[in-house]
Order: structure tokens, then C-alpha cells, then sequence
């Protein structure tokens, strides 16, 4: 049924619980998963120019960290997942990669680390609700 699950993450509580449930999921249906991670602003000049201006080295490292909870979730229990960052605003970016890659369901905590932004602009994952063309699950 879900092939493929598009699990949003940022390293918060919530973002935990939502890695749980998708990793529980992909054990269930034998699905691979796309763990994905949005930074809000690039590195600083001094972070880019130190890693010869390759952006994308330096978000899956940021990524790795953030989210070291929820990969060694996936590696402990050997889940297939692939690795997805992007810089931008994380609603935007989680629907677009999650078209690119053919995801099948959308994973997403209720609140990630910006709750209190949320309150007044909405949150991420009302937005992905909204614009997502698979379906989504919100996990509290």
C-alpha cells in the first residue's frame, strides 16, 4: 500500500514520535523510507567556504546530527532509508520532495522546534496537509 513514506523530521519530541510511527510502518509493509530535513537559512560564509562551497555536504551534516536519534532508529532495526535536505521554507520543500521522490504517504510530527512561529503562521504540517497530493499523517 505505501511503498514509500516520506518522513519529515527535525530532531524535536514530536519529530521522535512521528520517526517511531514510520518506522514502525516501513517494518510493517516492508516500505523504504526518505527522511527529510529543511533548514530555514544556509550556512554562514565561513561554513561554505570551509567545505569548498558544497552546500549539500554541510546540511547532511547539520541533518545528521539533528536527527542522529532518528537514524539510528532506521540502522538499529535495518530499515532502508535514503537521506533528503534542502534549504527553504519546510512546508514547500517537504511537498516538493516528496513529489520528486513518488512518495506514497507523508509522516510529520504535529509541532517541530518552531511551535511558538507555528501558532502564529501556521504550522508546518497543517501546510503539507493542505498542499500535499498523497496522504498525510500528523502524529501528536
Amino acid at each position: 500500500m505505501y511503498k514509500k513514506i516520506l518522513l519529515a523530521t527535525d530532531g524535536s519530541e514530536n519529530a521522535g514520535r512521528a520517526a517511531t510511527t514510520a518506522a514502525d510502518l516501513a517494518r510493517e509493509l516492508s516500505s523504504q523510507v526518505v527522511l527529510v530535513t529543511i533548514k530555514n537559512n544556509p550556512p554562514s560564509q565561513s561554513r561554505m567556504a570551509k567545505a569548498n562551497f558544497d552546500v549539500h555536504s554541510i546540511l547532511e551534516e547539520d541533518a545528521k546530527s539533528d536527527i542522529k536519534n532518528t537514524i539510528a532508529l532506521f540502522e538499529q532495526d535495518d530499515l532502508p532509508y535514503t537521506l533528503k535536505v534542502a534549504i527553504g521554507d519546510p512546508a514547500t520543500e517537504i511537498i516538493e520532495i516528496a513529489g520528486k521522490e513518488k512518495a506514497d504517504l507523508i509522516v510529520i510530527g504535529s509541532r517541530g522546534l518552531g511551535a511558538i512561529k507555528g501558532v502564529f503562521l501556521g504550522s508546518v504540517s497543517q501546510k503539507v496537509i493542505h498542499h500535499a497530493t498523497c496522504p498525510v499523517m500528523i502524529v501528536k
